[in-house]
């Protein structure tokens, strides 16, 4: 009996780990996103792209309070990252990561509201009925 206590408890060492923690000295880019009317889009849902993997997200998480969002890039070249509301606001930053910690940025706005978008539904619908009675009265002659 002694033995399997042993065995457990050796067993149990073998598989157990800590945790810890370092400050990192590598360069995070931070970024700030807010809407048009310089309201910060808080707690909305990141997704950061490297130049390498433009299907998966290289991170994700949220922004904090006040829109911001940082990232720390692994290789060069131009990243994405992409903030987006549970509507149907987006602002989409394009940053590029150089080897000497220089970074560029630049960023567009994708937003549109629902009206907007029922306003376009509607015109299609309307197009593709034009053009159905255009072809109907085209047949009919």
């Amino acid at each position: 009996m002694k033995t399997v206590i042993f065995l457990l408890l050796f067993v149990t060492e073998a598989f157990a780990h800590g945790t810890g923690y370092r400050q990192s000295t590598l360069k995070a880019i931070p970024l700030e996103f807010m809407y048009s009317t310089g309201e910060a889009m808080s707690y909305r849902e990141a997704k950061v792209f490297s130049p390498d993997d433009e299907k998966f997200a290289f991170q994700t998480g949220r922004t904090d309070e006040h829109g911001r969002f940082a990232f720390t890039p692994d290789t060069q070249g131009t990243w994405r990252v992409i903030v987006r509301d549970e509507e149907v606001h987006q602002c989409v930053a394009e940053v590029e990561a150089s080897g000497d910690a220089s970074v560029t940025a630049s960023a567009s706005s994708q937003s549109q509201t629902n009206s907007e978008l029922l306003v376009r539904a509607l015109l299609g619908v309307s197009v593709i009925f034009n053009i159905a009675l255009i072809i109907r009265r085209h047949h009919a002659h």
